[in-house]
């Protein structure tokens, strides 16, 4: 049962008031056609108004089912609108970019009904007012009376108790007012109707009780009810209704509809609100791009440049600290001249910055350290292990190839330059052990044919990016011949000799051999007891030969294009399990075996039986290849990255921590500072160029706030309409959000894809002007995060004008036009 007692509404404008209602006393029954007539401004919408819970009465009660609503809250009065009541408005209040099945439905979706049950009944309540084959049109595809029906059958769909009618007929002809007439008569034979009208005769003819108003007091009931029968008691909906909500899809799909109706604002909406979004999305593209580049050339450059850790290191600050301040003789006598001391300063320095490191607790500490691991393309240990390398062919002569050595006759043709050639090359690295991770190797080499090594006796040979392979290097594999370079030295003065270019096929070069000799086995025990070297001898060489290991070339490699640095410096790479195979072969050989029990026993040299000390055995012992994989020569540590070097030396100085000063590691950064700075540097101008762009996005996002708030205008009828049905205010200010969520998505992506395009010419540019290709690319990730940040600056936009729209006051928002 309804039930209104002592009703007084009074609206308070500045210091005047105005009641608009007086002690409105009235009992309804449960089911009825009520007709509340009377002037204009007596108070009639009013009173539907407090009855359908779009407004507030000021003093009374409202009672349903002898319940009171003096202490309903917010959601109390949504659900009581979206369960119990029915509005049926003048001017239909459609909302106009949804469908007619669309507009029935929209209350169901405020009460949890799911999608199928929510279409059958918003079809079947179609049916009802006969517009069954209208459900996919829009409104304004509608006639006046087609509308009305429409707002009947979103009336009725809900199945409320009330269907409360503001003049339903205001705006129609005659003949289709009746048509809606006997609609509502047909509804209140189940339920309460309360109509509003101007209309007497279409009161007496449809109603079953008339209700007269004049200046906010009842003048007149024609069937009045005391409430005293029990048989009506509905509204038990009411207590028992779960709160109200609208599902973020069905504001979703209500504010979409709302933006495509305005394709070519929205559209210029959301280009305005990308173009912030390009500016950052084309600087991080470029960010990135360099980043990746400066990380190529980062990784290739340390993988030329490690840190270095000697097992004698010279501490560079301690050879420099010299003051020659300190040694000046204070009080001189001027008619003397003193010695400035400067070299034995430098020396003592010098001396005083030489130190050992231990070697072989680093290398134990190094290989357990897991953290290392993420820091480290390779490490690679050194030994003294020399490459003794000889032609596979020695029948007639055993020529070594590596060390190389300028033959004797060619000191008379270059003279004194001979011995600066003879020490430039034998200093050039011909054999290099490659380091040990394929990944990178891959990264910087291409494999023209073959297979790469995987066994101790295989290599691979390594050209320049233009297929060639220097003379020098031919010589020292052994594709040049020595008479070949008589010939050569005999025309060097001659302007006109050009030195012929040699071609080699790759299957030619595939699969050379090549006969490795360790130091240990050029020794060889003599018949007075004594040890002698063999290296000078032929006959010996020939023999040894016989069993040396065979070294086979199974692969060929050339750097890849663009690659800045490349790890082999050599021509031949082999593999750490050689150098591993010379360490063992040498550590077992007899002459190594004998010389350390001599040594042990008298301190004597198994060569003549001489006494000998420390530093003459350890020349002794480096001689004969003597080395331990436990102890290696040196430690070289490739970092992936400049961070992971800086990384590095913390776990090194953390090594150093709990050591004393003598036992403290000195290492050599050799390539420090020279590029560490880079990044930092592009970050710092990605930061700026940033700042900068997202002004505009605070210009495009308050925008966007403004666009919305007219939105808001806009839609203030929809406001109204919505609050009418059962929407909350959070409802109404998640339509206006799910809004803006839709146009800063559309910006971001937007924004998103003309920067991918926008990168194509960007490329072309920069590849043309500086030969680096593919350099503008935008990551994924920060792809979407820019997507994200723009629907979130977006929605933060709109905020303020979502909740100006979800305050707006329902009863006038229905008013607005």
């Amino acid at each position: 049962m309804l039930k209104l007692k002592d009703i007084v509404k009074v609206y308070i404008a500045g210091e005047t008031k105005v009641t608009a209602l007086k002690k409105i006393s009235i009992n309804f029954r449960k089911n009825e056609f009520v007709s509340i007539l009377g002037p204009s401004g007596c108070g009639k919408t009013t009173l539907l108004n407090i009855i359908g819970g779009l407004d507030r009465y000021t003093s009374g009660d409202l009672l349903i089912n002898d319940v009171s609503t003096k202490k309903y809250n917010n959601e109390n009065w949504d659900s009581y609108r979206n369960h119990s009541i029915g509005f049926v408005f003048q001017s239909y209040n459609l909302i106009p970019h949804q469908t007619v099945l669309g507009n029935v439905e929209l209350a169901l979706t405020l009460s949890g009904v799911s999608r199928n049950e929510r279409k059958n009944r918003a079809i079947k309540a179609l049916e009802q007012v006969g517009l069954s084959d209208q459900i996919n049109k829009l409104p304004n595809q509608l006639s006046g009376g087609q509308m009305q029906r429409v707002a009947i059958a979103r009336a009725i769909v809900n199945n409320p108790d009330i269907i409360l009618a503001d003049e339903p007929t205001g705006a129609l002809d005659t003949e289709t007012s009746i048509q809606v007439m006997e609609i509502l008569k047909g509804i209140a034979k189940d339920r309460l109707v309360i109509m509003v009208t101007h209309n007497p005769d279409l009161a007496n003819k449809y109603s079953t009780r008339i209700i007269k108003l004049l200046d906010g007091e009842i003048i007149d009931d024609s069937n009045p009810y005391d409430g005293s029968d029990n048989t009506f008691g509905a509204f038990e909906k009411v207590a028992k209704a779960k709160k109200t909500s609208m599902s973020f899809l069905t504001a979703i799909s209500l504010s979409l509809k709302n933006l495509l109706t305005k394709k070519g604002r929205t559209f210029l909406t959301a280009f305005a609100g990308s173009i912030g979004i390009i500016g950052i999305a084309l600087i991080l593209s470029l960010s990135n791009g360099f980043q990746r580049y400066i990380s190529k050339i980062e990784e290739d450059t340390l993988s030329t440049y490690p840190i270095t850790i000697e097992e004698t290191s010279l501490d560079l600050s301690s050879f420099m600290n010299y003051n020659k301040k300190e040694d000046k003789i204070k009080d001189k006598d001027p008619n003397k001249i003193y010695s400035d001391n400067i070299m034995t300063s430098l020396l003592q320095n010098y001396l005083r910055g030489i130190k050992k490191n231990d070697l072989v607790s680093l290398k134990k500490y190094l290989d357990n350290n897991e953290e290392l691991k993420q820091y480290v393309s390779s490490i690679k240990y050194n030994y003294n292990a020399n490459i003794n390398i000889y032609k596979s062919d020695y029948s007639e002569y055993a020529t070594q190839l590596v060390p190389y050595k300028i033959p004797k006759y060619m000191a008379t043709i270059l003279g004194p330059s001979y011995t600066q050639i003879e020490m430039m090359m034998q200093s050039s690295v011909v054999w290099e052990e490659m380091l040990d991770n394929q990944e990178l190797i891959d990264s910087q080499y291409d494999l023209l044919k073959g297979v790469w090594p995987t066994n101790y006796d295989e290599v691979v040979l390594v050209v320049n990016e233009d297929n060639e392979l220097s003379d020098y290097i031919l010589y020292a594999l052994g594709l040049r011949q020595e008479s070949e370079l008589q010939e050569l030295l005999k025309n060097i003065n001659n302007p006109d000799y050009v030195d012929k270019v040699t071609e080699y096929s790759l299957d030619e070069l595939l699969g050379l051999t090549y006969k490795l000799v360790v130091d240990s086995s050029y020794y060889e025990l003599q018949e007075d007891g004594f040890w002698a070297s063999k290296k000078d001898d032929q006959e010996y060489l020939k023999k040894l030969l016989d069993k040396a290991l065979d070294i086979k070339i199974v692969g060929i490699i050339r750097p890849k294009e663009n690659v800045k640095a490349t790890s082999i410096s050599g021509a031949i790479g082999y593999t750490k399990q050689l150098t591993e195979y010379i360490v063992n072969e040498n550590s077992k050989s007899d002459v190594i075996v004998a010389q350390k029990s001599l040594y042990e026993t008298e301190q004597k040299s198994i060569f003549d039986g001489s006494k000998i000390d420390d530093n003459q055995y350890k020349m002794i012992m480096s001689e004969l290849g003597d080395a331990d994989l436990s102890q290696p020569s040196s430690i070289s540590i490739y970092p992936n990255s400049f961070e992971s070097k800086d990384k590095i030396i913390k776990i090194i100085n953390d090594y150093n921590s709990d050591k004393s000063s003598a036992d403290k590691i000195q290492y050599t950064d050799y390539i420090g500072l020279m590029m560490s700075s880079v990044t930092t540097i592009i970050n710092a101008i990605t930061y700026i160029l940033v700042a900068f762009v997202a002004i505009s996005l605070v210009v495009s996002s308050i925008m966007i706030g403004i666009i919305t708030y007219i939105s808001v205008l806009e839609r203030t009828k929809e406001i109204g309409v919505l609050r009418s049905i059962g929407a909350s205010r959070k409802d109404v200010s998640r339509v206006f959000n799910a809004e803006t969520l839709i146009i800063g998505f559309v910006a971001g992506t937007l924004g998103i894809l003309i920067t991918i395009l926008l990168c194509i010419p960007a490329n072309l540019i920069i590849n043309h002007y500086t030969g680096i290709g593919n350099v503008a690319k935008l990551p994924a990730v920060g792809g979407i995060i820019l997507v994200f940040i723009s629907m979130g600056l977006t929605l933060f936009a709109g905020l303020i004008p979502s909740s100006i729209a979800s305050k707006k006051d329902p009863v006038l928002a229905l008013r607005s036009e």
